[in-house]
């Protein structure tokens, strides 16, 4: 007999729980690292307050292109990206940020860089390009970019400041460092657990988690310990896994460390659970909602930078 059940998040942000079929294969999963028991789920005691960090990063399409190389025509698009941090310690405050621009070309073609002026500013988009030849490639590659900014951020203010550094999406790994980061994700795009483990999710409450499980490949079984908590109950009819995020740390901190960082992130996320009024409550947790806001604004008006860009290219055509 099917059952339906409604997801919480808003239409134009697709689904909390998006578990569908995917071309690449499932990473290696042993989720017996930290215990065989997965009847129950695993409480956390109240912690000690700490400093923490949330980083994430925001990006946006300000025009779309085709790029021609002799005879090839090639998607392409000009993008920004942004990405920042939040520190929290009894009261919240924005720290650094930095603002990229990229002009990408699939394909494997590189396109010109290009600099513009938009009224005081200076506007330059740095050239970069993707192997692939399908229209999505350049909106992955730009992805890609945000991805690797906001590891090396969260890895600087890791190593700088000392603190917890929380990343909204999974981690990266072309930065070696053995700091306290951990991805906070709050999208369900694979299902790693088999069936009778998968259920434990839906009994976690705010405070609770899974057990460790671990993530690898055939080249390395053990590359992130990876976990399930609940950040918020909602009532109403929505599915079993709304509320629930997924957390991974890298595997170089240690199982011990690990577990430890486990513990304290599942009992701090309740206390920052998304708004009812976020468009993906509960997981889009509320300093990262209001960095991803700051962000946009400091990527300036996307309609003049729209503008900019298509007189630049008129005025290039003409030359």
């Amino acid at each position: 007999m099917v059952s339906l059940w409604a997801d919480p998040w808003t239409p134009e942000y697709g689904m909390g729980f998006d578990v569908g079929a995917e071309d690449e294969p499932l990473p290696r999963v042993d989720a017996s690292v930290e215990s065989d028991d997965w009847s129950a789920p695993r409480t956390t005691r109240a912690l000690a307050p700490c400093p923490v960090w949330f980083v994430d990063g925001v990006r946006r399409v300000e025009l779309r292109l085709l790029a021609t190389d002799g005879g090839r025509r090639v998607p392409g698009l000009f993008g920004s990206y942004a990405v920042g941090g939040v520190r929290s310690e009894l009261r919240a405050a924005f720290g650094g940020h930095r603002i990229f621009r990229s002009v990408i070309a699939a394909g494997g073609v590189m396109p010109p860089a290009i600099h513009l002026r938009l009224g005081t500013s200076r506007l330059a988009f740095e050239p970069a390009t993707d192997p692939g030849g399908d229209p999505d490639r350049p909106l992955w590659k730009l992805q890609q970019l945000m991805r690797e900014a906001e590891g090396a951020l969260a890895a600087r203010v890791a190593a700088e400041e000392g603190s917890l550094v929380l990343v909204d999406g999974p981690l990266t790994f072309r930065d070696p460092t053995l700091a306290p980061v951990v991805g906070v994700i709050k999208r369900f795009s694979r299902q790693y657990l088999d069936a009778e483990r998968d259920s434990l999710l839906g009994r976690l409450m705010p405070g609770e988690r899974t057990p460790l499980f671990a993530l690898g490949d055939e080249t390395r079984p053990l590359r992130r310990y990876a976990w399930y908590t609940r950040v918020a109950v909602l009532r109403g009819p929505w599915h079993d896994r709304a509320g629930i995020a997924r957390c991974e740390v890298s595997a170089g901190v240690g199982q011990d460390a690990a577990s430890g960082l486990a513990d304290r992130v599942t009992a701090l996320l309740p206390a920052f659970a998304g708004r009812p009024s976020d468009a993906r409550t509960p997981q889009n947790l509320v300093p990262v909602a209001a960095l991803e806001a700051w962000l946009r604004h400091r990527m300036g008006h996307h309609g003049m930078v729209r503008r900019a860009l298509l007189a630049e290219l008129a005025a290039s055509q003409k030359e």
